[in-house]
């Protein structure tokens, strides 16, 4: 059964305790009053209040924080018609039960009644049970919208919690100007997360003799299953060490290690560029990865063709290696690049992409017209302007990385 059944299920649940619930009753004082306390007295409901009128007890309902308001329609001053409007007008008792009690019958009254903001109506002579049911129920809806309430709140929490957890295993700002000052590898990122929990990650690898591992993952699917399949892999991604002269053999440590993880129907796709900044050299590997944009110096799509990871033992993964002198960049990003269409629905293509990533490079003075972002921006901050100016909201995770190699040093 699930959350949303159980729930439904809860008003006939015997152990449902309505006696801290509070009631208010407004109305003209007397008989009436004594009547329906003795009723819900007797039903297990003392914490009771009762007011006169709606015009001199507004601070007392404020007090005293009712779960519902019994409301005679019939009062001096203000009558229950516009206190029901104003209670439905203000923010904090927006949602609140009212129960109208009127002696008037007529589907014009009841109408009115209910188009004033009642949640339901009674009318006089009170029956004793009839009473009792009825806030019977306006008490348990209430206890169950209240629950329901908290439980989105806990889930919103953990959510929100999941989502910086994940943040935090991103590469620290510290990191990548490490990798800078021992390579001249300049690494930029943007990440993006949706309204739900992805299942995006990027690593750094820093490895020896001015080397450095870049590495991109996108796990299939959203919400809390593809995040906690990103903490298992971070998890096995330090306890591995890639091997700077063959990515290949390291996709397939992790592809043999998911497969025994995940289960069936999961996967991740994944590309991880070895950059050796002394020889000018970059190797990599993919594994079903979105096409990587490299720039060393002409701007060109990489192949990041192959079967993604987890999906089978036996999969195998090919080195490549293209020149990476100083000058060379190299932009990774996730699907949500490719795949979030633009107000006229169109996706960027792999030559729309591979322009965007080239006028980005260029310096102030080759930049495009004055309507373009402002060229003092970092080049991956210019790409992303360009990408959101005509976008509505991203629904997927967005993940890019934006590696430039500079001088390394001597």
């Amino acid at each position: 059964m699930s959350f949303a059944d159980s729930a439904l299920a809860a008003p006939d649940d015997p152990a449902l305790d309505l006696s801290g619930c509070r009631v208010l009753v407004i109305g003209d004082a007397g008989p009436i009053h004594r009547l329906i306390g003795d009723y819900l007295r007797n039903a297990g409901i003392s914490l009771l209040e009762f007011a006169e009128n709606g015009t001199d007890d507004w601070a007392r309902l404020r007090g005293f924080d009712p779960d519902l308001v019994i409301l005679d329609i019939v009062m001096p001053g203000l009558d229950g018609f516009d206190l029901c409007r104003r209670l439905r007008a203000d923010p904090l008792t927006r949602n609140l039960p009212v129960l109208v009690e009127t002696a008037v019958d007529s589907t014009a009254d009841r109408s009115a009644a209910f188009e004033a903001g009642a949640t339901d109506l009674i009318t006089k002579p009170i029956h004793g049970p009839e009473l009792i049911a009825r806030i019977k129920n306006q008490l348990e809806n209430r206890l169950l919208i209240r629950s329901l309430q908290d439980h989105v709140k806990l889930m919103t929490w953990e959510l929100e919690l999941a989502r910086h957890m994940q943040e935090n295993l991103l590469p620290r700002p510290e990191m990548l100007k490490a990798v800078e000052r021992a390579t001249g590898l300049a690494i930029a990122s943007h990440f993006q997360p949706s309204a739900e929990l992805g299942g995006d990650l990027w690593a750094i690898h820093p490895l020896s003799e001015g080397r450095t591992g870049v590495s991109i993952i996108d796990f299939a699917g959203h919400g809390l299953a593809a995040a906690l399949n990103t903490f298992r892999l971070h998890t096995l991604m330090n306890q591995i060490v890639p091997d700077p002269a063959d990515p290949a053999a390291y996709l397939a440590q992790l592809n043999r290690k998911l497969v025994d993880l995940l289960p069936r129907g999961q996967f991740a796709t994944m590309f991880l560029a070895v950059v050796d900044s002394r020889r000018g050299l970059m190797t990599y590997a993919a594994a079903g990865a979105p096409g990587p944009v490299i720039g060393n110096p002409g701007i060109h799509l990489l192949d990041g063709s192959g079967l993604p990871l987890g999906i089978s033992r036996e999969a195998r993964y090919q080195n490549c290696q293209v020149p990476f002198p100083p000058d060379s960049v190299l932009f990774l990003y996730s699907d949500a690049l490719t795949e979030s269409a633009d107000r006229r629905g169109r996706c960027l293509e792999s030559e729309d992409l591979a322009e965007l990533v080239g006028q980005c490079r260029r310096q102030a003075g080759d930049f495009p017209p004055l309507d373009r972002p402002p060229l003092d921006r970092p080049p991956l901050d210019r790409l992303i302007a360009r990408f959101l100016e005509d976008r509505g909201p991203i629904t997927d995770d967005l993940t890019l990385v934006w590696a430039s190699q500079g001088r390394p040093p001597a």
